[in-house]
């Protein structure tokens, strides 16, 4: 099932209702916490950029079960693309 986020603060809370952590999706994806961390913030510069920016959203949209486009959306609108 997929489930529309609408804020940032939004994903970690359907996270955590999930019951689903941020160490479980790093372990999971090889994903750093302080990136995932970013993910749910907005706080897109803080990641890598480009290819692995996209990478890392699209993998944490799928370890908490939510649509990858609106995700991807936001990182889009979100300003200049590194």
């Amino acid at each position: 099932m997929t489930t529309a986020a609408t804020a940032p603060e939004d994903l970690a809370a359907l996270r955590h209702q999930k019951g689903i952590s941020l160490q479980q999706i790093a372990e999971a994806t090889k994903i750093g916490v302080r990136y995932l961390e970013a993910i749910e913030s907005g706080q897109f510069d803080k990641l890598p950029g480009g290819f692995y920016s996209v990478s890392y959203i699209r993998q944490y949209a799928r370890a908490i079960e939510i649509g990858e486009a609106e995700l991807l959306e936001r990182y889009l609108q979100s300003g200049p693309l590194l």
